[in-house]
């Protein structure tokens, strides 16, 4: 897949709202790397749920959800897709020329009532300030409401495109940003498809109600390494990409 799929209407809509949705941009080869890395991952953590004695780590609870972070460079060739053409494609019509890998994570739910994810920006979850990174997320099952497909906040219906603070809830642990009445716009698009958005956006994700198991990966490149002010050290991963 070449990154021609994005076009100078995605970039537009990119800085004027925050976001844009490319459908089937993933090739089948990929796909099946994501699909494939997906399972590998699980059952690492499967592994070390046993070498534990639990059935949770952090936030991820075995045959319910999985949340399964910097673990790009442990699943065969998933690198491949990491820093593929296509997220080139994604970096250049966002954030540049330079992009440094950030942060990569597999969001994996399976059939879990009542379980969403509130509004946040992911700049939210950084208590300094920074320059604004991009997300890719993207759709390894084909998405709908009833799986807890994504949903984004276009910038023009919530009027915010700066990092505000955010609020945690002390019954899910998640930061929110925003409490509003706007709904969003559900990302109901086919596996392959990417949910492309500033970290500056507002996104929220629903709960899986149907009975398969709903994966999403989220990949996220920032132009510059990303460091800790208190420490002046790098801040999760700050892996070189485009230069």
């Amino acid at each position: 897949m070449t990154n021609s799929l994005i076009t100078d209407d995605h970039r537009q809509q990119y800085q004027r709202e925050g976001y844009f949705i490319l459908e089937n941009a993933i090739g089948e080869e990929h796909l099946k790397i994501l699909r494939d890395s997906c399972d590998h991952l699980i059952e690492l953590m499967h592994q070390e749920m046993d070498r534990l004695g639990t059935d949770h780590i952090h936030i991820s609870h075995r045959g319910k959800r999985y949340h399964i972070a910097k673990k790009y460079d442990q699943a065969p060739r998933l690198s491949e897709y990491v820093f593929s053409d296509l997220m080139a494609g994604v970096c250049k019509a966002t954030i540049g020329d330079t992009a440094f890998l950030f942060y990569d994570q597999y969001v994996a739910k399976a059939a879990e009532q009542g379980i969403s994810f509130s509004w946040h920006q992911d700049s939210g979850y950084l208590d300094f300030n920074h320059k604004p990174y991009v997300t890719v997320w993207a759709a390894v099952d084909d998405m709908t409401v009833e799986n807890g497909t994504a949903y984004v906040l276009p910038w023009s219906k919530c009027g915010i495109r700066s990092r505000v603070e955010h609020i945690q809830d002390p019954q899910t642990g998640d930061k929110v940003g925003y409490f509003g009445t706007e709904e969003g716009i559900p990302a109901i698009v086919p596996a392959g498809s990417l949910v492309v958005f500033s970290s500056l956006t507002f996104h929220r994700s629903g709960a899986n109600t149907t009975d398969k198991m709903r994966r999403a990966y989220v990949t996220q490149y920032s132009s510059e390494p990303i460091l800790n002010p208190d420490t002046n050290t790098l801040l999760h991963l700050g892996v070189p990409f485009l230069k």
